[in-house]
């Protein structure tokens, strides 16, 4: 077999964290979309597939010294159950590792090619030499998605260094699941006003990003101008209701691909019944494209149109025991733009 063919989009470094067998090579997976439950999988097999990132390997490798270095870093978190320092280095490796994390996935390739071939075929509309080419059966996808995920990743990451890490303890019976996307992007502000426009994009005001790395334990990265966690300059959180576990593993079920992984004490019964909650969420677009402003003419003559696309968050309308907002963030009101940026000092910055 060639050498780094199969490319995982999970690092086998967090699924290990959900195995209870002692060699950590099994895991328990339940399908989503079909509902297939089973137990001891070989973990190998898991949330990969071959060339993922492209047959050249500059991906996988440059993934690969990230992952290495984050390793170490989340099983120390797991056994003392403490975060690193902030800007300590061990701070910014996981900082990263976590925020490539969210866009590496097959799912987000798939948004992106969403996107794609959404623009292309609304293009086709007025283009008759684009719309003889076209067909409505036809899927326009990009010969390397990941890459072009990633590629966005790298130029906004700057965008997220702002966000406060809190570490979540789980302390009920309940435990936490992971999935074949296990960082997720979520804005509690924006979707409790009904904002209309993008809400998981790195400068979004409100984002929120929901990271389990064990059964036991859960990272959140939060925008700590929206969100109150906990009491003032607390860096974890001992989680008693069961409520809360159950509404955050409901998010995983909803952003998965199509698998989620879990220890052996989370039981088929009970992700049927979160599944059979989320499964008119989950048939929806991935995207949304429609256009912005009213069209008009240019100097030229020609009519100009606006689009705006922007992946479509799945609405969950979490109410989380341990998280409120603090009183400025109450009274704010938002700005006329599409997106609401953590600094509206920088919408304008080239930087």
């Amino acid at each position: 077999m060639a050498e780094k063919k199969k490319q995982h989009f999970v690092p086998k470094l967090l699924l290990r964290h959900f195995s209870n067998e002692i060699k950590k090579t099994k895991i328990n997976i339940f399908n989503v979309e079909t509902e297939f439950y089973r137990i001891n999988c070989p973990l190998d097999s898991q949330a990969q597939e071959d060339y993922f990132y492209g047959e050249d390997k500059v991906i996988e490798d440059a993934l690969g010294k990230i992952e290495d270095s984050a390793a170490p870093i989340i099983a120390e978190i797991i056994k003392e159950k403490k975060i690193p320092v902030r800007n300590s280095e061990k701070y910014i490796i996981l900082h990263l590792f976590s925020i490539i994390l969210s866009y590496r996935t097959k799912n987000s390739s798939e948004k992106l090619n969403e996107v794609v071939d959404k623009t292309i075929k609304e293009l086709a509309k007025y283009d008759d030499r684009l719309g003889a080419l076209i067909k409505d059966d036809l899927s326009i996808k990009l010969k390397n998605a990941p890459a072009q995920s990633l590629s966005t990743v790298a130029k906004g990451v700057k965008y997220a260094n702002d966000l406060e890490l809190v570490l979540l303890i789980n302390n009920t019976k309940k435990k936490f699941i992971t999935s074949d996307n296990p960082c997720n992007r979520y804005n509690q502000y924006l979707e409790k006003r009904n904002h209309p426009g993008g809400h998981l994009g790195l400068f979004s005001k409100g984002l929120q990003l929901f990271f389990p790395i064990s059964p036991d334990l859960m990272l959140v990265y939060y925008d700590k101008w929206a969100y109150k966690f906990g009491n003032k300059k607390d860096t974890k959180i001992l989680l008693t209701d069961e409520n809360d576990i159950n509404q955050l593993n409901l998010l995983q079920l909803a952003n998965c691909h199509k698998i989620c992984i879990f220890d052996d004490s989370v039981s088929e019964m009970y992700l049927k019944n979160l599944t059979s909650k989320v499964n008119n969420l989950r048939q929806k677009d991935k995207s949304k494209l429609y256009e912005s402003g009213k069209r008009h003419l240019d100097i030229d003559g020609n009519e100009r149109i606006t689009y705006i696309h922007q992946t479509e968050d799945r609405k969950l309308n979490l109410k989380l025991s341990f998280v409120k907002e603090p009183q400025g963030a109450k009274s704010h009101k938002l700005t006329n733009h599409f997106v609401q940026i953590k600094n509206e000092n920088k919408r304008d910055f080239k930087g």
